[in-house]
């Protein structure tokens, strides 16, 4: 895996080493190392020996018991490890109280780079591997969204019947709750997200927060889907929202001080694929319609910015003294200016 560790590794309580030996049919001893990456549950390399595994917990103190349900993020692998869709394989889940650090879920340690802003060493720098990357999240994703969530296990999963025009309800909803300055373009995009929104599609699975710091590929030199990781956001609903996420931090066609820089700004390089060209590989992908992007991408953009600002609102109390946290002072507005633009509400740049 590309996450790298931020502590040394930490020897497992008794008990919890007692049911990895159960659970994983491996001796110990056990050692557990907090790694980089993340930003909601925690991830842990697991280790005994020369065998590696990966453990997702929630983290110490979960504002949304949804977003952290461990036999939910556990579930969807299970179903997806019938498919070809690439994702790591589950192990082991475990809810019982008396387990120290229960819940959490076991998985395989997948090996691959998950890309922020710089190209892995063993990457050949270039156009040419800007392509290959951007084609690959494009592969990856849409085998995700050709799943066959019905026949997987996964048909109670969510609520795929009226997902999208619950969307801008259900955001508006859960900003109000921690809604503590006035954020441009929030209300104007709520009623242009309305108006504006396209039929329903066929439901699919979506992983909820789908970009290349959530999706590890092979290492070089060919580049290739390895894994898509961090699932707790996945459900069913209208998968085009993935597309319209990733694609909304993609590339050069986006300002010159976006939103979360960082994210996919490898991206932006030149000679990196457009927007245009990786909607058209998906599509033919997926079997898709792309036709409505840009609603899908002011979308994504306008939800997350209502959901980030609970972050924000945590900062200016005092509760979460992250950098991350801090600088959403400005990534929020940001967010939001680019839907606007996606909306043709504002300029694009």
């Amino acid at each position: 895996m590309s996450e790298t560790a931020v502590r040394p590794p930490t020897p497992v309580q008794p008990a919890l080493a007692a049911w990895l030996e159960q659970e994983l049919g491996v001796a110990g001893p056990f050692a557990l190392d907090r790694l980089t990456g993340g930003n909601s549950n925690e991830t842990l390399l697991l280790t005994a020996g020369d065998r590696r595994w990966v453990v997702r917990r929630p983290p110490a103190e979960a504002i949304s018991k949804s977003a952290h349900d461990m036999g939910r993020e556990h579930r969807i692998l299970v179903a997806l490890d019938r498919t070809d869709v690439p994702a790591p394989a589950p192990v082991a889940a475990c809810s019982d109280p008396d387990v120290p650090g229960a819940p959490f879920m076991v998985m395989e340690a997948v090996d691959g780079h998950a890309i922020a802003d710089e190209l892995p060493a063993d990457y050949p720098p270039g156009a040419e591997t800007l392509r290959a990357v951007g084609f690959a999240a494009m592969d990856a994703l849409a085998a995700l969204h050709r799943a066959p969530w019905r026949t997987i296990g996964l048909a109670d999963f969510g609520r795929p019947d009226g997902f999208l025009g619950r969307q801008v309800g259900r955001w508006s909803g859960q900003l109000e709750r921690y809604r503590h300055r006035p954020l441009p373009w929030f209300d104007e995009l709520a009623t242009w997200l309305q108006e504006q929104r396209p039929p329903d599609g066929e439901p699919g699975i979506l992983h909820g927060d789908f970009h290349l710091d959530n999706l590890l590929l092979t290492p070089g030199p060919e580049i290739a889907p390895a894994a898509i990781i961090d699932w707790e956001m996945a459900t069913i609903g209208d998968p085009l929202l993935d597309l319209g996420l990733f694609l909304g931090f993609w590339g050069t066609e986006r300002p010159a001080e976006p939103a979360m820089p960082h994210v996919q700004g490898v991206s932006r390089a030149p000679g990196s694929p457009s927007r245009a060209e990786l909607a058209a590989r998906y599509a033919e992908g997926s079997g898709r319609s792309v036709e409505h992007l840009d609603w899908y991408m002011a979308l994504a953009f306008w939800k997350l910015a209502a959901i980030v600002e609970g972050a924000h609102a945590q900062y200016v109390q005092g509760q979460l003294l992250t950098p991350y946290a801090a600088r959403l002072e400005h990534d929020v507005p940001r967010l939001l200016t680019e839907a606007a633009g996606f909306a043709g509400l504002a300029p694009r740049p």
